[in-house]
């Protein structure tokens, strides 16, 4: 391998390791307003805040180290940083210095200094004040060091690469769904139609059968009732024989009263 081969190789590698290990610049000094909650006025616990804060640029975003002061005869470290920036506070430090006063250090990160940075105080001075405030920061960004915009624009990219594809992943999933569930429904309804057909053609089957029997048996009733009239026997009035009778019998008797009579 050549000399100029194996320098471009060392050359790559240092920049590959420059650019994925974490970078990490020397702090600046960075200017800001302590402010009411929501507002452009100076808060009662600005005073507790000393200026300016330090700001340095560590894995392409900002870390900001501030410094809250607090005298002797407050007692020790009577403030404390519940919340910044809607994160708990990085790296706190409590020290006291020469004059006996506390200072607590804390830090945050962020990729953007040039908005309201919000944060949730905690106030306790023994038998004299206990409260919770929220406290407004601005920054004065004007020498505020430059983030690596390529890196970030890249990472910006891949996050919103990662979201569209996730987004047309999951109608995908979605419509997949739509369509077995359909298809589910419409082979229960397809089997409960099935079922209500076979049922309706049994029932069917039993009707016709049971019409079927009843006209045999009525059939067979009017067929028994003909032939049972059939072999009755017809009963006839013989109307000559009864007037013949009746004749006779008068004759018989009238003829029997003139003899009887004649003869006495």
């Amino acid at each position: 391998m050549s000399k100029g081969l194996r320098s471009l190789m060392l050359a790559v590698l240092v920049t590959i390791a420059v650019w994925f290990l974490p970078t990490a610049a020397h702090a600046q000094s960075l200017d800001y307003s302590a402010l009411k909650y929501g507002t452009n006025q100076t808060s009662m616990a600005s005073g507790y805040f000393v200026h300016p804060a330090k700001v340095t640029v560590k894995n392409h975003a900002y870390v900001v180290t501030m410094d809250i002061k607090t005298a002797k005869k407050l007692t020790s470290w009577p403030v404390k940083v519940l919340e910044v920036d809607g994160q708990s506070p990085e790296n706190v430090r409590k020290v006291k210095d020469s004059a006996g006063n506390s200072h607590l250090y804390y830090s945050f990160t962020t990729t953007n200094l040039k908005r309201a940075v919000n944060a949730k105080l905690s106030i306790y001075v023994p038998d004299v004040y206990k409260a919770k405030h929220l406290i407004t920061f601005k920054f004065k960004t004007g020498n505020l060091p430059a983030l690596n915009q390529q890196t970030t624009t890249t990472r910006a990219k891949r996050t919103q690469s990662s979201a569209e594809a996730s987004s047309s992943t999951k109608p995908t999933v979605t419509a997949a769904s739509s369509s077995a569930t359909t298809a589910s429904k419409a082979s229960s309804q397809a089997k409960s139609s099935a079922t209500k057909a076979k049922k309706q053609a049994k029932s069917s089957s039993k009707a016709k059968s049971s019409q079927s029997t009843s006209s045999q048996s009525s059939s067979s009733a009017d067929s028994q009732s003909a032939v049972s009239a059939d072999q009755l026997p017809a009963h006839q009035t013989h109307w000559g024989a009864l007037i013949g009778g009746v004749v006779a019998i008068v004759v018989l008797v009238g003829g029997g009263s003139w003899w009887y009579f004649g003869r006495h």
